[in-house]
């Protein structure tokens, strides 16, 4: 898989690869908190952590507004991300995302940091601020620090090591580098570091080398998208998008959503991207070319389908089909509105950036001494796009699932 992603695109890694049950796990509940303020946010004392998550924020990170089925761990993230930003908070949440981190003035003596792989595009960005806004909202946290390694492996190894020099209490880590870390991650989980890796698998034994993994189950990803393709187009044909040759995560949906395909639908072809807009506008070129008739597409990356949409727009043909997306960048998605095509339907995943919270938030219930799962999947739902999901005052390569609320990302970007 990459090691490296261009600036301005973006890239996903590998997740869970296969359907399995979280077990529901008993959590504390905290004390009640001051108005305004998410329970178990309260004095470094209360360990607790509320279950009781906006159904708004869970329909807009996972598809739905039943926190039916959602383990124990995400609920508890996602409770938190609905902690109101004032405007001192915001300051300080831009403070900490403009640099390597800050202090958050709290005077609190735990100390987090997210370690990322590469960091150097919008999708990372928008990660790395629901990272701290969720740390915000832990008074016991005192310092929040920020590593990139820029898609270097030498320079993730020494990012950790440093971070384990510094002693600190907790380190999510979006692992570009994957399991050349898993060493580091070892050592840092002796020193009793609490080390939870999102979205890009470190390999090893979570649980036992670190202390859990957080991603989706991309086996029913690859179920969902073909339920979707079963009932939207019915019987044509249709394909697959993938990313760089051979890459796991492409092969995991791919290989559990073709056997999903009705009798009625004839995949034509499977095509490698590289994750890149240029790379999809090939490959779709490509497709086109054998099959005009092509009714439906399944890819992960929904900012590289900018590149699928220019090679209908070069073949000069409409882009009428059923698109089914892991991610969900809005550029794609204000395309299509201006294409105002009812031909062109579009349903979406999540983006899963913030899975950086629901790391860290495993990370502190950890310290709590808090039960946390060697794996927390996170559940979502196909959607179909609407107009609404498209912000033209967002950068385009912005998730439509985020949980940075919309004035945040316009103080970001504004």
């Amino acid at each position: 898989m990459p090691r490296r992603e261009p600036k301005g695109e973006t890239v996903r890694h590998s997740g869970i690869q296969r359907r399995q049950a979280v077990p529901a796990l008993v959590l504390a509940l905290c004390m009640a908190a001051p108005a305004g303020v998410v329970a178990g946010s309260g004095p470094p004392d209360d360990t607790g952590e509320s279950l009781d998550a906006d159904p708004a924020l869970l329909a807009a990170a996972l598809g739905s507004d039943s926190a039916e089925g959602v383990p124990d761990h995400v609920l508890a993230a996602i409770a938190r991300a609905g902690t109101p930003v004032d405007e001192a908070t915001l300051d300080k949440a831009l403070e900490c995302w403009a640099g390597q981190g800050c202090e958050t003035g709290t005077g609190g003596d735990v100390t987090v940091a997210l370690a990322d792989g590469f960091g150097e595009n919008v999708w990372r960005e928008v990660t790395y601020m629901e990272f701290v806004l969720q740390a915000l909202t832990y008074p016991e946290i005192g310092e929040i620090i920020y590593t990139s390694a820029q898609g270097d492996t030498q320079k993730a190894i020494s990012d950790f090591r440093s971070l384990i020099a510094l002693d600190v209490d907790v380190i999510a880590t979006f692992p570009d580098a994957g399991e050349a870390l898993l060493p580091t991650a070892r050592e840092a989980t002796a020193r009793g570091i609490q080390v939870v890796p999102y979205i890009a698998s470190l390999g090893g034994e979570p649980g036992s080398d670190y202390l859990s993994f957080v991603a989706e189950d991309l086996c029913q990803l690859g179920v969902n998208f073909a339920d979707v393709l079963n009932r939207e187009v019915g019987s044509g044909k249709v394909a697959f998008l993938g990313g760089t040759p051979g890459n796991p995560l492409s092969e995991a949906w791919q290989t559990c959503a073709e056997p999903e395909l009705g009798a009625d639908l004839e995949l034509v072809g499977t095509a490698d991207t590289n994750w890149t807009q240029e790379g999809t506008l090939q490959a779709v070129s490509g497709l086109l070319a054998e099959h005009p008739d092509l009714a439906g597409i399944s890819y992960e990356y929904a900012d590289g389908f900018l590149g699928g949409l220019r090679a209908f727009e070069a073949a000069g043909a409409e882009p009428n089909i059923v698109l089914t997306l892991r991610t969900d960048e809005i550029g794609v998605f204000c395309a299509w509105s201006e294409l105002d095509n009812p031909d062109f339907k579009i349903f979406f995943s999540s983006g899963g950036g913030f899975d950086s919270r629901i790391a860290l938030t495993a990370g502190m219930m950890a310290l709590h001494g808090e039960s946390v799962p060697a794996e927390i999947v996170v559940p979502a739902q196909m959607r179909e796009v609407a107009d609404s999901d498209c912000n033209p005052d967002i950068p385009s390569a912005a998730p439509a699932s985020t949980l940075v609320p919309a004035e945040v990302l316009q103080a970001m970007y504004g």
